[in-house]
């Protein structure tokens, strides 16, 4: 089965078909039902820069999530116009030894194509991965099996093979997504990955705001939803269940803090006096807290405002721990 993509670019959406591989009772096996779900646009993108092919345990991953069928089809190629009527079926090892030889196998090529991206969308990339010479009988030796040793970026080309058009788009009528109801006259359709990936970006470069940055908290490329948002993605932490951008802003805060001693000083005196109402709840300690937030508010803003010096605010902190009336 072959790769295809659409596009609604009124909504910002993309729609990646492709072959899937899921796991029964520990068996991995091939499933008659392709994957399909509306994303938004550059999703498969973001997957594949966020991907560190140098590390095989990931590298498998990525296989397993979008390109085992099509790699293990082109090593037996007798096998690959029986996807509707056979099912390819590995136990966990077998599984694991075939995703590992595949990987091996197509690893320079993804690091190649990753780099060369890295560098089409201004991001930093390692030149010594478009330097890689693969083996003469490797598929994609014509791209880059060449002469590197003066490499010149601005000549070299994402693969874009193989690509043809899909007009009848029934394929996506068994993923239940129609696309006629998105308003998506066709889909572009190949056998080759690379030549998808090629795709994609030039489908993102054509965007008014193609930018992908780099999230200064988790290291993951992101999209950001407008230019002042560049530092820090939306992605959810599984465990404090705050975003990054959440815990950015806590980050400059804090380093605003240490950099701002009286600031820093008047927030560990609010933490302090929060803390006795949480652990006692007594009239005096409520009474205490609510008296320094009210006034201590007043206090910030004129220091702020450099009605008051450092040292002004700082005693005006030191007195209301004193006085505790």
């Amino acid at each position: 089965m072959e790769y295809k993509i659409a596009y609604n670019r009124e909504k910002d959406l993309e729609f990646f078909l492709y072959p899937r591989i899921t796991i029964d009772d520990g068996h991995f096996h091939t499933t008659k039902r392709p994957a399909c779900m509306p994303k938004k646009m550059g999703t498969l993108l973001l997957d594949f820069l966020n991907t560190n092919f140098e590390k095989i345990e990931y590298f498998t991953f990525f296989i397993y999530q979008y390109c085992f069928y099509t790699f293990y089809t082109l090593e037996h190629p007798e096998e690959k116009h029986s996807f509707y009527t056979t099912k390819f079926e590995f136990n966990f090892e077998d599984y694991i030894s075939e995703s590992h030889k595949l990987a091996k196998e197509h690893q320079d090529m993804f690091l190649y194509v990753q780099h060369l991206c890295f560098y089409y969308l201004n991001l930093p990339y390692n030149i010594d991965y478009l330097k890689v010479s693969p083996d003469d009988d490797d598929d994609y030796s014509d791209i880059i099996n060449a002469d590197r040793s003066n490499i010149d970026v601005n000549k070299m080309t994402l693969p874009l093979d193989d690509i043809s058009l899909d007009f009848d788009l029934f394929s996506f009528m068994f993923t239940k997504t129609p696309l006629y109801s998105y308003n998506v006259p066709y889909a572009f359709c190949s056998y080759d990955i690379f030549s998808i990936l090629s795709l994609e970006l030039r489908e993102f470069l054509s965007r008014k705001q193609h930018v992908i940055r780099k999230c200064q908290n988790c290291g993951k490329y992101f999209i950001p939803n407008n230019l002042k948002e560049t530092k820090y993605c939306n992605e959810e932490d599984i465990i404090t269940g705050k975003t990054c951008k959440q815990v950015g802003r806590d980050l400059v805060y804090k380093r605003s803090l240490q950099e701002n001693p009286p600031l820093e000083l008047y927030r560990k005196r609010y933490m302090s006096l929060a803390s006795s109402v949480s652990h006692y709840g007594t009239d005096k300690a409520i009474e205490r807290f609510e008296r320094y937030k009210f006034e201590g508010a007043i206090m910030k803003q004129k220091y702020l405002n450099k009605e008051i010096t450092a040292n002004e605010f700082e005693q005006w902190i030191n007195y209301s721990r004193e006085n505790k009336k």
